[in-house]
């Protein structure tokens, strides 16, 4: 039986497949120290895991971006049922 796939299912599947491999992180290199300089920082780099977090900053940096790669998440998870 000779099935087709639809172009976009397999685009989809391709572009699933690189998005979540995951890119490197830049490190943080100006303003990393208060909890919105870490929000921010997170939000601008599209972190999706917060183990891009992790590095020698202060503890409010970290906080912060913590929370803006949770924020990121959520913000996923809702717009996915649209």
């Amino acid at each position: 039986m000779n099935r087709k796939i639809p172009v976009s299912l397999l685009l989809c599947t391709v572009l699933g497949a690189c998005a979540s491999q995951g890119k490197p992180v830049t490190a943080c290199k100006t303003l990393c120290s208060t909890h919105e300089e870490g929000y921010q920082w997170a939000q601008s780099a599209n972190l999706t895991d917060a183990r891009g977090c992790n590095g020698n900053y202060p503890e409010a940096f970290l906080d912060g971006c913590r929370d803006g790669v949770e924020d990121l998440y959520q913000l996923r998870r809702a717009t996915r049922s649209l």
